[in-house]
């Protein structure tokens, strides 16, 4: 009987094969096994994995992983008439994908029978939110763009500025923006998105004089200094929490 490491290895040596590159096994659930590449080690890969007939077959996200770059540059051109000069970002669902998929597999085949969700990170103002979300919308069923959860979140131009995508969960449960405004696309039936639109408020105090919110961390000394300049207002401030990972020094 086979064990949890036999699984383990087979599933390495399995991707090593497809995909030409070394990976290492993380964890196992149920009939999931995650992995990443060793050469990205924030890629957590899943690969799916079944008996039939005393065989093995396994599959794989990976691509997604793949298309990731090449999807968020085309992305970001198609709303970026919208939302300027925005981040995008796209995450892979853990489930494994058509086993026919590999690293040839172009990002438009990919898009219209996969599973993944978009944020997109904008600066502009919000007034105009919902118009522009629906807008946002049409041009992903136009493009056939068959993200499972588009998402928009509006942030300040200096967060957007040092934005990076290791601070999207941050930024979500510390509501940390001004507005987030989202909808899942109908995977099913491949309608185009839900009638329904969330719309979720942030931190009141957020973009506020950050004096007003350091009080809110808990100190740490961190030996730099730091300026912030709001008009003609200017001063000095010790940053004192690695927790205020926005504060920009100039």
């Amino acid at each position: 009987m086979l064990t949890r490491q036999d699984y383990m290895n087979a599933v390495e040596y399995y991707m090593q094969k497809k995909y030409g590159e070394k990976f290492e096994g993380e964890y196992i659930v149920e009939d999931s096994i995650y992995v990443h590449p060793k050469a990205k080690p924030e890629w957590h890969v899943v690969v799916d994995f079944y008996s039939e007939n005393g065989l093995t077959y396994f599959g794989d996200n990976y691509v997604g992983y793949l298309k990731k770059a090449e999807l968020e540059k085309y992305i970001y051109e198609l709303v970026k008439p919208i939302y300027g000069e925005c981040k995008v970002y796209t995450q892979p669902w853990g489930f494994s994908l058509d086993d026919s998929f590999n690293k040839d597999t172009d990002i438009m085949t990919y898009v219209s029978n996969s599973d993944y969700t978009t944020c997109i990170f904008t600066d502009k103002n919000a007034d105009s939110r919902e118009k522009d979300f629906k807008e946002t919308c049409d041009i992903f069923v136009e493009k056939d763009l068959q993200t499972n959860r588009l998402l928009v979140t509006y942030i300040t131009k200096e967060d957007l500025y040092n934005f990076e995508e290791g601070l999207k969960d941050y930024t979500f449960n510390t509501l940390k923006f001004y507005y987030r405004i989202s909808s899942f696309y109908d995977k099913a039936y491949k309608t185009g998105f839900d009638d329904d639109i969330d719309i979720l408020e942030g931190d009141k105090d957020y973009g506020k004089w950050p004096d007003l919110q350091m009080k809110n961390y808990r100190k740490k000394q961190i030996p730099e200094k730091s300026k912030y300049i709001r008009g003609r207002i200017k001063r000095t401030v010790d940053i004192t929490s690695e927790e205020w990972i926005y504060a920009k020094e100039i």
